[in-house]
């Protein structure tokens, strides 16, 4: 093992890490097949660990995990150079890598680096612009590599306006970047719960209109589905409405405020969020009761819990739970539409 090109590896990352060889008590088969070294990072140890000759990337998986439980340490493997495939078995693994490359997959050294980061920087709100591009990341990013191009597609943003929020978000901890492209520093699972706190309820306020002005506006206007409405389509609750209830950006409510009869009393109700409501597809059979493809324009389901999470109805609340339950699963398949 290299272990000066480890640590340059390491220092590209920002991480300061102290490296040094390490004697194991282990079984005499693997001091044979592998080299060993312990890494230090923020007070906090790890385990690297690489083939002395190449062989099966899946049996040298299953030696890490076997080596990792008796040494109770978390294992780095080490390898000269990885094809594509084998980066994404890791991936889909969970096996923390780097090779000599600069290709790496870290998720406790990432989350370690959010740890010591700034604090004002961590406590700092999201903007609502950077809130929605990290759900768009949560939700349409595949095997933690992140695709730029596609992420400014979704969001509307230049490339150079989103390198700006990725910055921001390396900065906390969330991203780690190399040769100048960015990847997931955790799970997407293990993010999301860690940015819960950070992601606030997007809507600024509620206007009703009449059913006259919807059917005026609909074909210009991006009206998606929201509120319970949104939720019984993905759940159990049963929507009694007569009207519909939609989201709708603040910006694009604006532009046509003053074409719209007030006031109303009766009619539909629109959220004026803070950001564009992101487009998210649901034809996906456990959204939906009974396998049924649900093909309606309705909120990401990340923006429509934060909308609802704080609803003291017990019947939303139960539904609420289940919507945050199906998250945690859509994050933990690694959909993306």
């Amino acid at each position: 093992m290299d272990l000066s090109k480890v640590n340059t590896i390491l220092q590209a990352f920002c991480f300061a890490a102290n490296i040094s060889p390490v004697n194991l008590d282990l079984p005499i088969i693997f001091q044979r097949r592998y080299d060993f070294a312990n890494l230090v990072v923020a007070d906090q140890e790890f385990l690297l660990m690489a083939e002395k000759r190449s062989g099966s990337l899946d049996n040298f998986v299953k030696q890490s995990r076997a080596v990792q439980m008796m040494t109770n340490q978390n294992v780095i493997l080490v390898f000269r150079q990885l094809a594509d495939d084998e980066k994404k078995k890791l991936l889909h693994a969970g096996v923390s890598y780097l090779d000599y490359q600069e290709n790496a997959y870290l998720p406790n050294l990432g989350f370690l680096y959010s740890k010591i980061s700034d604090t004002k920087q961590n406590e700092r709100e999201l903007t609502p612009t950077e809130q929605r591009v990290l759900i768009i990341l949560l939700l349409f990013v595949s095997d933690l590599v992140i695709d730029i191009n596609k992420i400014s597609q979704l969001s509307g943003l230049s490339v150079p306006s989103l390198y700006r929020i990725f910055k921001s978000y390396k900065e906390r901890g969330w991203l780690i970047n190399h040769r100048k492209s960015y990847h997931l520093a955790k799970t997407k699972t293990d993010l999301f719960d860690e940015v819960k706190n950070f992601l606030k309820n997007p809507i600024t306020k509620v206007v009703i209109i009449s059913d006259e002005d919807f059917q005026r506006l609909k074909t210009n206007l991006d009206f998606k589905i929201s509120h319970f409405e949104a939720l019984s389509y993905l759940g159990m609750l049963a929507n009694t409405e007569s009207y519909g209830q939609y989201a709708l950006s603040k910006k694009q409510y604006k532009k046509i405020e003053k074409t719209i009869k007030q006031p109303i009393f009766q009619g539909h109700r629109i959220e004026l969020w803070t950001y564009d409501p992101i487009v998210f597809g649901y034809n996906i059979d456990y959204w939906t009761q009974l396998g049924v493809e649900t093909n309606y324009n309705m909120v990401d389901p990340i923006s429509l819990y934060l909308t609802l999470k704080d609803n003291d109805d017990p019947r939303i609340i139960e539904e609420v739970e289940e919507l945050e339950e199906k998250i945690y699963t859509i994050l933990g398949e690694d959909y993306a539409s």
